[in-house]
C-alpha cells in the first residue's frame, strides 16, 4: 500500500520534470537559433551567450511573470507559448497517470524548477518570488487538472449525485448553459483570428518597410516572424475587441478602433505594422457590429428550436395544447440564456485582462484593451441577442396560441349557427309527420265505424 502511494505520489513529480524538460530545450534550441542567425547577418558579438538566461526569463513570461532589461519592460504573455505548454503538461499526466497526490508533488516541484530560473536569470524580474510562485502554480495545476478531472474517481461519484438529486431538466439546462457559453466565446475568437489574418494580408507591405527600416536580412526577418507568432492570440483577442466597437491601444502613443487608427508614434516593431486602419465603409462598420448581435440570436433559436436544445413545440403528437409544458419550456431557455451571459462575461473579462501587458515603463506601460469597456462591448450585444431569440420565440409561440384558439372559435360558431338552423327545420318535420299519421288513424277509424254500423236484412230478396 505505501508502495501504491509512493508511486502516485513519484507520478506528479515525473509530469513536471518531464514537462519542463520537454518545454524548456526546444523553446531554448530555437532561441540560441535565432540568436547565432541574427548574430552571423547582422554582425556584433555572438549573441548565442544569452540563449540560456533568455530561455529562462521566456519560460516565466509564458507563465505571467515579465521582467525588465534596460528601457524595455516585457510583460505581455505569448499566450499561444502559454496554451501549449499547458498543453503538454496535460497530456504528460494522461501518459504518465493522474493522481491528487500526484498533483500536488508535481506542483511543488514545477514550482520550485521556476523559482531556481528566476533565481538564476539576469534580467530583472517584475514579479515578487510571491507572485512567481502563484503564477506558476496556477499554470501546473490547470494543465493536471485537464487530464485529472474527467478520470477522477471524485468527479464520477459527483455525477451519480447530481444524476441522483438533480432533475433532468435541470441538469440540461445547465449543461447547455455552460456549453452555449463556451461555444460562442469560441466562435468570438475565431472571428479575431480571421480578422488578424486578413490585417496580415492587407499590411504585410507595411510590415515589410519595417523590415527594411531595421536593415535585418532574410534569415533574421523568417526566425523573428516565428517568434512574434508567440504573441498572435493576444492580437486576435484585441481584435475581438476591435470588431465589437471597444478597440485596443498601444500605452498612450496609439489608439486603434474602427473609426480610427494610426501608428506614427510607435517603436518600428514589425509586428506594429499589422495594425488595422480606420474602416471608411460605413457599411462595413455596421456589419462588424452586427456580428455580437446576430450569432447570439441564431444560436439561441437553435438551442431552443431543435431536437438536441429545448425542441420547444406549442402542440403534441395529438394536436393538444398543453400549456403548462410550454411554460416550462419556455423558462428553461431563459435559466441556460442567464448561464450563457454569465460565462461569456467572465470568461471575454479574463481573457481580456490576461491578453495585457507592458512594453515599458512610461508611453508604454499599458498595452492592450480597456477590460471593462471591451467587457460591457462583448456582454452586453450577447444578452441582447440570446433574450432576443427567446422574445422571438415567445411571440411565435402566442401567436400559434392565438391562430388556434381563433380556429377554434369560428368552428364552434359555425357549428352553434348550423344548429340553430336546423332546429326549426326538424320540427317542421315532426309536425308533417305527426299530421300524417293523424290523418291514417282517421281513416281506419272510419273504416272500422263503417263495419260497426251495419244492420241486419229483412231477408227478402229482389228478383
Amino acid at each position: 500500500m505505501m508502495a501504491k502511494n509512493l508511486k502516485y505520489w513519484l507520478q506528479g513529480l515525473a509530469v513536471a520534470a518531464a514537462s519542463m524538460i520537454i518545454y524548456a530545450v526546444a523553446l531554448g534550441c530555437y532561441i540560441a537559433l535565432m540568436l547565432l542567425i541574427i548574430s552571423m547577418e547582422e554582425g556584433g558579438d555572438n549573441l548565442s551567450a544569452f540563449s540560456v538566461p533568455l530561455t529562462e526569463a521566456v519560460v516565466l513570461l509564458s507563465q505571467g511573470s515579465g521582467f525588465k532589461t534596460g528601457s524595455i519592460t516585457l510583460t505581455i504573455m505569448p499566450l499561444l507559448l502559454t496554451v501549449m505548454l499547458i498543453a503538454l503538461i496535460s497530456s504528460l499526466a494522461k501518459r504518465i497517470g493522474t493522481s491528487f497526490s500526484g498533483c500536488v508533488t508535481g506542483t511543488a516541484g514545477w514550482v520550485l524548477i521556476n523559482i531556481f530560473f528566476a533565481n538564476s536569470v539576469d534580467t530583472e524580474l517584475v514579479d515578487t518570488t510571491g507572485m512567481i510562485i502563484v503564477k506558476t502554480a496556477v499554470v501546473f495545476i490547470l494543465g493536471y487538472a485537464i487530464a485529472l478531472i474527467p478520470e477522477a474517481p471524485l468527479t464520477e461519484r459527483g455525477l451519480e449525485w447530481i444524476g441522483k438529486h438533480v432533475s433532468l431538466p435541470v441538469r440540461k439546462t445547465i449543461t447547455i448553459g455552460l456549453a452555449l457559453g463556451l461555444l460562442l466565446i469560441a466562435v468570438y475568437l475565431v472571428i479575431g483570428l480571421i480578422v488578424v489574418v486578413y490585417w496580415v494580408f492587407s499590411n504585410q507591405s507595411a510590415m515589410v518597410k519595417l523590415y527594411e527600416l531595421s536593415g535585418m536580412q532574410n534569415g533574421s526577418r523568417i526566425l523573428t516572424t516565428i517568434a512574434m507568432l508567440a504573441w498572435i492570440p493576444n492580437i486576435a483577442i484585441w481584435a475581438v475587441s476591435w470588431v465589437f466597437g471597444a478597440g485596443f491601444s498601444i500605452g498612450d502613443l496609439a489608439e486603434f478602433t474602427m473609426w480610427s487608427g494610426q501608428g506614427t508614434a510607435l517603436p518600428s516593431l514589425p509586428i506594429f505594422g499589422l495594425l488595422p486602419s480606420a474602416i471608411e465603409a460605413d457599411w462595413v462598420r455596421i456589419a462588424l457590429m452586427c456580428i455580437p448581435l446576430a450569432l447570439p440570436c441564431i444560436a439561441g433559436i437553435i438551442v431552443m428550436l431543435f431536437n438536441k436544445g429545448f425542441h420547444i413545440r406549442a402542440d403534441d403528437a395529438d394536436h393538444q395544447i398543453d400549456v403548462k409544458r410550454v411554460v416550462f419550456g419556455l423558462a428553461y431557455p431563459a435559466g441556460t440564456f442567464c448561464m450563457s451571459c454569465v460565462i461569456v462575461s467572465v470568461g471575454s473579462s479574463l481573457l481580456f485582462a490576461i491578453s495585457n501587458g507592458a512594453l515599458g515603463s512610461k508611453h508604454l506601460a499599458h498595452v492592450g484593451v480597456d477590460v471593462i469597456a471591451s467587457t460591457r462591448k462583448v456582454g452586453q450585444p450577447t444578452a441582447v441577442g440570446l433574450f432576443s431569440s427567446w422574445l422571438l420565440t415567445l411571440v411565435a409561440v402566442s401567436m400559434f396560441f392565438g391562430i388556434r384558439w381563433g380556429i377554434k372559435r369560428v368552428r364552434e360558431g359555425r357549428s352553434g349557427t348550423s344548429a340553430a338552423v336546423l332546429e326549426p327545420n326538424n320540427r317542421e318535420i315532426a309536425d308533417a309527420a305527426r299530421t300524417v299519421t293523424s290523418t291514417i288513424n282517421n281513416k281506419e277509424e272510419q273504416g272500422d265505424n263503417n263495419e260497426s254500423t251495419d244492420t241486419s236484412s229483412s231477408g227478402i230478396g229482389l228478383p
